[in-house]
């Protein structure tokens, strides 16, 4: 660019540095409008079926990942690819990591106030270097005594479980279905048996939202450390229609104690409760996506709606125990 003497920009480059300068602005402008339309875009909820439809399909309305880095309400698919640094420091005075034991023993403390809920419950898990399908299930849940009853959507629709601490000498109440179920008729199983536990990582014992916030709890309080951990927040995430706070803390290396590399959960920004949970292992090479190993997802919780014993007896006559 000439100068004159004087040490200015000449009239001529002046202009170009202005029609420049606005050029970058106009750019700009449109780049924020762009994202602020992004943000406001349909989240991919469901729309709810009309009369004589059928209901659209569990798995698409929760929205599970199909991959271990699909995108997940229209958000960041992983908040690992943000800068950490960046996060650590717009998250002073308080540690990344005193937050997130925060949050979970928040979540903690709430659910104490739980009695019994009722969801749809999705799972995938990985068995023997394989990740399963989907699992669909209806779920009932009682605290105390520990109670649960499952029926299956998918797969091996129709199948039952109940399971009752202290009752039916701590055996689980399950019927398969078809001709298996002509056969074997309601099987008493024991919880950390091979049948019991085929296709599961986790025994019904261990199952529902409270062992998942105490096993997190603990492993939090236990393993996450400012010095060796990534924490990373996202306030606006969305599961369906359901608003959340995800939490992803990462181990990017893998040392004794630690059970994952990087656990992804997502509270319920109204119920203050988890409602979905992924945990994947260390990529097995630099540069390749980890593993997901598990995931869980609780769609349409509902809190201490009055289950009473009833609710998890074999001879519920809404279930179809002892009955072809």
């Amino acid at each position: 660019m000439r100068r004159r003497r004087s040490g200015g920009l000449t009239e001529a480059g002046s202009r170009r540095v202005l029609a420049g300068s606005l050029g970058k602005r106009t750019a700009a402008a449109s780049l924020i409008l762009a994202l602020a339309m992004a943000a406001d875009a349909p989240r991919g909820d469901v729309p709810a079926a009309k009369a004589g439809e059928k209901p659209a399909a569990a798995p698409d309305r929760i929205a599970l990942t199909e991959a271990a880095a699909a995108p997940i309400g229209g958000a960041d698919p992983d908040l690992s690819a943000k800068s950490p640094i960046k996060e650590a420091i717009s998250l002073k005075p308080e540690s990344p990591s005193g937050r997130a034991v925060k949050e979970i023993l928040g979540c903690q403390a709430r659910f104490a106030n739980v009695k019994d809920y009722t969801c749809t419950f999705y799972k995938r898990e990985r068995i023997d270097g394989e990740l399963s399908s989907m699992n669909v299930m209806s779920m009932k849940m009682r605290n105390a005594p520990y109670s649960i009853y499952f029926r299956f959507h998918q797969p091996n629709k129709g199948r039952e479980a109940i399971f009752v601490e202290g009752r039916n000498d701590g055996r689980i109440l399950a019927h398969d279905v078809g001709f298996t179920k002509l056969l074997a008729g309601t099987m008493r199983l024991d919880p950390q048996g091979a049948r019991a536990m085929e296709n599961c990582r986790h025994p019904i014992t261990k199952a529902g939202i409270g062992h998942l916030i105490d096993t997190i709890a603990d492993r939090w309080q236990a393993e996450l450390d400012d010095q060796e951990s990534v924490v990373l927040f996202d306030p606006k995430i969305r599961i369906g229609s359901a608003p959340c706070l995800l939490i992803e803390a990462i181990h990017p290396e893998k040392k004794p104690g630690y059970y994952f590399h990087k656990v992804r959960l997502f509270i319920h920004s109204e119920l203050g409760i988890p409602i979905r949970y992924e945990a994947y292992d260390w990529p097995a090479k630099p540069g390749e996506a980890p593993e997901l190993l598990e995931e869980y997802a609780y769609d349409g919780v509902k809190l201490n709606v009055g289950l009473d014993d009833g609710d998890f007896d074999a001879a519920n006559q809404l279930y179809s125990f002892g009955r072809f």
